[in-house]
């Protein structure tokens, strides 16, 4: 009864009486007791997964998937990822960072006994704190879903509506950042990988915003998907499955414009994110000065990488490299540029020159800089270097004794004024501008898993 009481006073607090009841109807029309409605949305999911080439996540509670293996497990090999979304649906926000570790590790027990997979963690109800990031990283995991985004096109959808909620639950529930004041990209903490969600989901529109209409829900996260798709962004969509017959129309609308998008939005699962962000967190440059004309560079990387520069010298400016061998090796070539993303452009090659005097093209660093200022020049890809010699870079930062997440915007607008060339590693594999990624939380498959969840079972 203690667990139902905390239950009812979370709800209350974030949904009010109004909203409980709802939900209570929400609940019956949704859900039924054999688990078969629940079974035939996984499959539509998994189908849509299949007719656009990637795995969807189904971050399911791991006491659920134990009651309900005979009717997922067939979907373990499936074009399916599986994720821990808790042992059981509990709130992780009051809970300690050895509470934490215990929930996940009786959740991947039971994922592991069950002989499915799993490498990533979202908490119920996105109730994370400051202790959730180690205890994921302590059960060897690969990723945790967790920070929310909110966009513009939330804010403009219902304003009236949206003052009320985010008087009330908003910042109660997810403490979300500001997209647009925001880079909303993966972060790499320790050896997790950080991936951020977009707000509003599903459960916001159609159940706190009362938003059934699927073309109204099409342009609010249409919206997102644009503006992730022009600022080189991630869109992590959520939906719960319980309410994919109404969003079944704006997901697939989405994933039919990017795929449509001339090819360049990476459609793509959750573990592959991870996998890139890792991968790509390997990524280094090696620069050889060119007798004060220029440098050599080679960049370090998998072919997947893309690697781009900006403030090249025009075709005819370059000056004409003889073949030498050098620690580079092989023959050394001027880069060659194609546009690509604002004023970047891509280099083909992995060996090659660029004209910039006594610059070295990257960015310079003072030594007593933030190490939140390193962590995100590496996750944007940046080729930096620590260093007392303000003069000899690109451009030098000097002025980041502190830095956090409302500089971010700010650095990047600096960078992009430079008028001398700057290397660095693209965001995403392939030349891909932008990333979107589908994810559901599947907290129940029946009536009965529900009324369990009121005693923490």
């Amino acid at each position: 009864m203690r667990r139902f009481g905390q239950y009812l006073a979370f709800v209350l607090e974030t949904k009010g009486l109004s909203g409980f009841i709802l939900r209570i109807g929400s609940l019956i029309r949704r859900f039924d007791l054999s688990g078969n409605k629940m079974k035939e949305t996984i499959l539509q999911i998994e189908q849509l997964g299949k007719k656009y080439g990637y795995r969807p996540a189904i971050i399911i509670p791991a006491l659920v998937l134990k009651r309900h293996h005979d009717l997922l497990n067939h979907r373990a090999d499936a074009n399916i990822e599986f994720a821990i979304h808790g042992y059981s649906h509990k709130n992780f926000k009051p809970l300690d960072l050895n509470q934490q570790v215990q929930e996940i590790s009786k959740a991947k027990s039971v994922f592991e006994e069950l002989q499915i997979y799993a490498c990533g963690f979202r908490a119920p109800y996105l109730s994370w704190n400051g202790h959730t990031n180690q205890a994921v990283q302590s059960n060897g995991l690969l990723w945790e879903s967790n920070e929310t985004f909110i966009w513009n096109g939330f804010k403009k959808s219902s304003l009236s509506k949206l003052q009320q909620f985010m008087e009330k639950a908003i910042h109660t529930l997810y403490s979300p950042l500001d997209a647009t004041k925001s880079v909303v990209i993966p972060r790499l903490q320790g050896e997790i990988v950080c991936i951020p969600i977009a707000l509003p989901d599903d459960e916001i529109l159609v159940d706190r915003l009362g938003i059934s209409d699927p073309k109204t829900i099409t342009k609010i996260w249409t919206e997102i998907l644009e503006s992730t798709h022009r600022r080189g962004d991630i869109f992590v969509l959520q939906l719960h499955p319980e309410r994919f017959p109404i969003c079944r129309e704006p997901m697939e609308v989405l994933l039919d414009k990017a795929l449509h998008s001339k090819r360049d939005i990476w459609i793509t699962g959750m573990k592959e994110i991870a996998q890139w962000w890792k991968e790509k967190s390997q990524f280094e440059f090696a620069f050889e000065a060119a007798g004060g004309k220029g440098y050599y560079v080679r960049g370090k990387c998998t072919d997947r990488a893309t690697i781009l520069a900006r403030n090249l010298p025009t075709p005819h400016q370059f000056p004409m490299c003889a073949e030498r061998t050098s620690e580079f090796g092989g023959k050394l070539v001027r880069g060659s540029d194609v546009p690509f993303f604002q004023d970047y452009h891509i280099i083909k090659d992995r060996t090659f020159f660029i004209e910039s005097k006594n610059l070295k093209p990257c960015i310079g660093v003072a030594p007593r800089s933030a190490e939140m200022l390193l962590k995100f020049l590496a996750d944007e890809g940046f080729a930096y270097e620590v260093s007392d010699d303000d003069a000899g870079y690109s451009l030098f930062l000097s002025e980041y004794q502190t830095f956090g997440r409302e500089n971010e915007l700010d650095l990047l607008r600096t960078i992009g004024q430079t008028r001398n060339p700057i290397v660095r590693y693209w965001l995403w594999p392939d030349a891909k501008k932008s990333a979107f990624v589908t994810s559901h939380d599947l907290d129940c498959v029946t009536l009965t898993d529900f009324l369990l969840r009121l005693f923490g079972r």
